[in-house]
Parts: structure tokens; sequence; C-alpha cells
């Protein structure tokens, strides 16, 4: 298998530097699927917190010269005769196009978490949790749409978890990838108000296709514009997706009053943000916190099979993934689209790169 022994990858060599080289590459065997990545694209909260070293050694976890990224799609174009399945059970086969993501290990950088390479090597040993599997992409879903799903789906694992009931309101913070996907998945629950919350007015105009309810929260009167949107009442549940420390630790203001009665157990918060360990999520002041009865809930990544659900989602039309995206540019424009992003960060929703 000398064909995949070297494989062009990004390499961040330090914070903000990013160049695009060839390295080696893991092992092939016949529990191998090797992925020829199409598009790739850069995740501008966990990705650009480790360009810019904003996340730190992660206990240990990360480290550089490192390769990374997770949202990585393409053609299979080997696999082994023991290949593990998919999520859903399916054996994959060379043609087939799927989501790769995932690879965390090479023999000579870490992996953070190293899907920004050409030939994705996907085995047990450089994909060991069950949802870093490789995901088949139906045929009327574009590679494009498909990376983005991804993020659709961590959203959608937050979603899930935090549980969201017929009629309910809905505050969602931060309009990125996560925060737009998880308004429409959140109507997809049958959410009664859906309100999208941002300090941006630009990303504030990414929500209004999805949501007819949006509080600019840069403004001094936006709680009570909040509170006018949902007759006094505030949120049932809020989702903050911004991934800003001090964002989470405002949002026991939008929380409905509730947990004094027998069949009421009162609102729920979920923190859905990838936050730096230099800032500190706090529940300050204690006391304003306690008298919610607020249930607080967290979730990491995806479960396994939530890819293969927006996949679905995406092919029969009940989730738009085609405006999760700004711009495409070479995979050779890398570098000078880290820095691009890091610079317009909240004017570029997400690069795409094509391999």
């Amino acid at each position: 298998m000398s064909a995949f022994e070297k494989s062009k990858a990004i390499i961040f060599e330090r914070p903000n530097k990013a160049v695009v080289k060839e390295i080696k590459l893991p092992p092939v065997d016949d529990e191998t699927v090797v992925v020829k990545t199409v598009y790739s694209g850069i995740s501008s909260g966990t990705e650009m917190k480790v360009y810019q070293g904003l996340t730190g050694p992660c206990d240990g976890e990360i480290w550089y010269p490192l390769v990374p990224g997770y949202e990585g799609v393409g053609e299979v174009i080997y696999a082994g005769k023991n290949t593990m399945l998919t999520a859903t059970g399916e054996k994959l086969k060379v043609g087939d196009r799927v989501m790769a993501n995932e690879v965390r290990y090479y023999p000579e950088y870490c992996a953070a978490w190293g899907g920004q390479i050409e030939y994705a090597i996907k085995n047990p040993k450089t994909s060991p949790a069950p949802f870093d599997k490789c995901a088949k992409i139906p045929d009327n879903v574009s590679y494009q749409e498909a990376v983005v799903s991804y993020l659709a789906a961590v959203a959608k694992k937050g979603i899930d978890k935090v549980g969201i009931n017929h009629g309910e309101t809905i505050l969602i913070i931060g309009m990125g990838v996560i925060g737009l996907s998880a308004i429409q998945l959140a109507k997809l629950k049958g959410a009664g108000k859906v309100i999208a919350m941002d300090i941006r007015a630009n990303r504030l105009s990414l929500a209004k296709k999805y949501t007819d309810y949006l509080v600019d929260s840069s403004k001094p009167n936006y709680i009570q514009e909040l509170k006018d949107m949902t007759d006094g009442k505030l949120a049932d549940v809020v989702m903050e997706c911004s991934g800003d420390a001090e964002s989470a630790s405002q949002t026991y203001k939008y929380i409905r009053d509730g947990g004094w009665e027998k069949d009421d157990d009162g609102g729920r918060i979920h923190l859905q943000g990838d936050y730096p360990p230099m800032e500190q999520v706090t529940l300050y002041p204690y006391q304003r916190w306690f008298v919610t009865n607020v249930r607080i809930s967290l979730t990491c990544a995806v479960k396994p099979g939530n890819k293969e659900e927006m996949l679905q989602l995406i092919s029969s039309g009940k989730f738009d993934a085609k405006n999760l995206y700004t711009k495409e540019v070479s995979i050779d424009a890398a570098p000078k689209a880290y820095e691009e992003l890091k610079k317009h960060r909240y004017e570029i929703l997400k690069i795409l790169f094509k391999w």
C-alpha cells in the first residue's frame, strides 16, 4: 500500500502559523478505509482556537506541530476486506461518498483532530471512537452540504439532550453554524417560538431566514425586548452556542421563572459552545442562579448516528445546509484563509477548502 504512505496535509507548526506540506500517514491494513478528501471546512470555534493557541494543552491532548480539523468529506478509494461498518451498519466500498471527519493518530504529528488531510486513513487505531466512523452521503446531498452537516450534528446532539417540548419558547445564542443549525432543529422538534440572539447584526440577518424572532444583545434594552416577545415569561430553554464564556455566564437572565409547582421542573440551559480554558463560565451571582431552579446541561461532539441523521434531514429537504458556509478556496490557500478568518471572524461564517 505504498500509494498511501504520504499525504498533503494542513499543519499548525505553532500558534498562528499554518502550512500545507506532505506528511507520513498511519499504516493501512485490512481494517482500513482510505478516503480521498474533496472538501474540508475550518471550524471557526474549536479549530480556530487551536490555531490561535487559545485551547492550551487540553490535559496533554494537544501539542504543536499538529494536524487540525474534523470537517472532511470525500470518496472511498480503498476498502480493506475487514473494514469497520458505519454507525448504521453499512459496509463501505470503493466509490462511496462519505463524511470522513476525525483521524486521531499520525506517526509524526499530533492529531487535533486530524481531519485536514488529503488521504484520511480510517481504522480502529486512527478512529477509535464510535462516532469517528465514516457516514455515507446520500446521492442528492452535495459535498459542501455534507461538510457543514458535521457541526449541524453537534447542534443536534445538544438539541436532543436538552429536550424540547411542543410549543416551548427556545432562545438560541450565537449565530454561527451551530446556532443556525440549532434554530432549524428546534423548529423540527415542535418548538413554539424560536428566538435568535447575537450581538452582530450581520449574523442576525443570517438567522432571519430560519426564524422571525431576533434579539440584538448589543442594545441596552435587549432583555426587555426578549420579555416583550415572550409575554414577560422569558425562555423555557436557553441554548448557548457562541463559545463566549461571558455570554454563557449571563444565560440565567433569559430563563423563565419556574420550578415552584408540582408539575413544573423549571427551565433548561444548555451550554453548547467550546469555551477557552483561560476564560471562566461562572454561576455568579449564585443567588440569582439558585432561584431559577434551572437545569444545566452540556454536550461535546456528536453521537453515533447523528451524522447520518443530519444527512437524511438534508436529503429529505427538511434541513437547509446550503447557506451555512461563506466561500470556497483552494487547499493551497489555507495559510491565508486561517489568517483571514482570524481577522474577519464575524463577517465569515465558514471557509471550505477544495482539495
